[in-house]
């Protein structure tokens, strides 16, 4: 049975990752990750005699165990968690942005179409909103993302739809989405179109 255990922190939260062997460098402050196959107990053993020649220590209070062919984990913004395939049947470990990191650019792009932000001009404002969402999908673009991605893009059309349509006094939604399309908010005004296919199947096409 696979166990991992998960954020073991020392003292902060520097991202880096764990190599095997002796002569590693860590920060003051890392997050560590630690995959294991049946019993934990050598593993945990042997972190500990790595970082003890590193004169760091492990938090044994801030160190949590977990089966992730039963339960899902966070590190570095994304949520982990092994599942069976649909097609194959097989195992595999499912990645995807975390729940928080989701909320995180929703908060963002509300905050920048709130309707207190209507004296900014459009072009400027779908800058700000293209910035942080082009950003957050270079990072989060990655493996299992694409259901979370679709969220985040459809969220983000709605709220620049939304915020258009108070600029410009449209009071129905269906006139809204008649005059704010998806095509003009993409060929008109530029919004940036969040990706929302797999990365691997966009490199088998290419190929």
């Amino acid at each position: 049975m696979h166990r991992l255990v998960n954020r073991s922190r020392m003292s902060g939260d520097v991202h880096v990752r764990f190599c095997e062997g002796l002569r590693g460098w860590f920060p003051r402050a890392t997050r560590l990750v630690i995959l294991c196959k049946g019993k934990i107990d050598a593993p945990i053993q042997m972190v500990k005699m790595v970082l003890d020649r590193c004169e760091l220590r492990l938090n044994d209070q801030k160190t949590k165990i977990i089966n992730a062919y039963q339960d899902s984990f966070d590190f570095l913004g994304f949520r982990f968690q092994m599942r069976r395939s649909p097609r194959s049947g097989k195992w595999y470990p499912h990645t995807e942005p975390s729940k928080r990191s989701e909320e995180r650019i929703k908060a963002t792009v509300k905050r920048l179409t709130h309707r207190r932000r209507t004296p900014v001009s459009v072009p400027d404002l779908i800058d700000e909103i293209n910035y942080a969402t082009q950003g957050w999908s270079a990072y989060f673009h990655y493996q299992h993302s694409t259901k979370v991605m679709a969220r985040v893009k459809w969220f983000t059309e709605e709220r620049v739809r939304k915020h258009l349509c108070v600029r410009h006094k449209v009071r129905t939604r269906t006139n809204g989405y008649k005059r704010f399309s998806t095509d003009f908010l993409y060929n008109k005004l530029y919004l940036y179109r969040i990706p929302t296919y797999a990365k691997w199947k966009r490199a088998q096409a290419l190929q």
